[in-house]
C-alpha cells in the first residue's frame, strides 16, 4: 500500500472518529475506503480525507442526517448544500422557539411555587402602575362567588381545558386561570364570575388576545380556597371599599389574577393566592 494511506484504525484515531462510525459511513456510501487489501479486508483512507471527515462530523453535530449528507457529497452542488442547510437551520429556529417557551412555563411554576414560599403581604390594597399585559379571555357560565364557588369553579376550570383542546393549546400553558367579574352586577352589590382569564407566557398559539391597557391599579393579594365564596366576595369588596375610599375612578373591569396555586399537591381544594385588580384613574370620582 501506498505510504500516504492508513489502516481504518489508525485513520480513525487520526481523525477523533470511531472504527464503528466509519464503517457507518462506509455503508452508507458517504466515506468509501481509497483501498481495500482483498486479502485480509483492511480498509485503507488517504491521509488527506482527514478533512473531509471532519466536515462530516461538524455537520452530524448540528443535526444533518447521513442521508443529507450522502446528498450533499453525490451531489457536489453547493445551492443543493445551502438548501439543506437552510432547511436545518429552521429546523434549529424552531426547537430554540419550543424551549424558549418552555424555559417561560417553567419560569411561571417557579414563580408560582416562591410566592407561596414567600407570601407578599395578604390583604393589603395599594396603587401600582402596570404596563400593557396581553390575556385571553374564555367563556364561562356565570355564578355569584358567595353561593357556589367550588363546583362553579370546576365547571369553569372545565370549559377553559375544553377551550384548550379545541383550539389544540399545549397543555402545559394551563396555569394560573383567573377570572374577571360582571362590572353590572358589582354596580349592584354582588360579586359575579362573568369570565375566566389567564395571562400567558406565549400569545401567538391562541386564537383572541385580548390586552389590559397600561395604567394605574388598585391591587390587593388574598390566600384562600376558591371554594370559600365569602372570603372572595370579601376580598372584592375590601379593595373595591379602598378605591371608593380614596375616591377614584374606575376605569374597567375588575378582575382577579391567581399568581400561585396548591393544585399539584391538593387538587381538591385547590389553595391559591390570587391578586385582585381594578385599573383605575387617580384623580377623585366627579359627581
Amino acid at each position: 500500500m501506498k505510504h500516504n494511506l492508513l489502516r481504518s484504525g489508525e485513520f480513525a484515531r487520526t481523525t477523533g472518529v470511531t472504527k464503528k462510525a466509519l464503517q457507518v459511513y462506509m455503508d452508507k456510501g458517504i466515506l468509501i475506503p481509497d483501498a481495500v487489501d482483498m486479502t485480509n479486508g483492511y480498509r485503507y483512507y488517504q491521509k488527506e480525507r482527514s478533512a473531509q471527515i471532519e466536515e462530516i462530523v461538524k455537520m452530524r453535530e448540528v443535526g444533518l442526517s447521513l442521508d443529507d449528507i450522502k446528498d450533499i457529497l453525490d451531489r457536489k452542488d453547493s445551492l443543493r448544500y445551502l438548501d439543506i442547510l437552510h432547511k436545518r437551520l429552521e429546523q434549529v429556529e424552531a426547537s430554540i422557539a419550543r424551549l424558549e417557551q418552555d424555559r417561560a412555563v417553567l419560569q411561571a411554576h417557579i414563580e408560582n411555587q416562591t410566592m407561596f414560599l414567600n407570601p407578599p403581604a395578604l390583604r393589603h390594597c395599594f396603587v401600582e402602575y402596570q404596563p400593557r399585559r396581553a390575556f385571553v379571555r374564555f367563556p364561562i357560565s356565570p355564578y355569584t362567588a358567595a353561593i357556589d364557588s367550588g363546583a362553579a369553579w370546576y365547571d369553569a376550570l372545565e370549559s377553559v381545558k375544553e377551550a384548550f383542546r379545541e383550539q389544540g393549546v399545549p397543555f402545559k400553558y394551563f396555569h394560573n386561570v383567573g377570572a374577571f367579574f360582571d362590572s353590572e352586577e358589582m354596580g349592584e352589590g354582588r360579586i359575579v364570575y362573568a369570565a375566566a382569564a389567564i395571562w400567558p407566557e406565549e400569545t401567538s398559539i391562541f386564537e383572541k388576545v385580548e390586552y389590559l391597557e397600561a395604567g394605574y391599579y388598585a391591587s390587593m393579594y388574598d390566600q384562600r380556597y376558591m371554594s370559600d365564596g365569602i372570603a372572595i366576595s370579601r376580598a372584592v369588596m375590601t379593595l373595591m371599599d379602598f378605591v371608593r375610599s380614596n375616591e377614584y375612578a374606575v376605569r374597567g373591569s375588575f378582575f382577579e389574577e391567581v399568581v400561585a396555586e396548591t393544585t399539584m399537591f391538593d387538587f381538591n381544594r385547590m389553595l391559591y393566592v390570587v391578586k385582585e385588580q381594578v385599573p383605575i384613574d387617580l384623580d377623585p370620582q366627579s359627581d
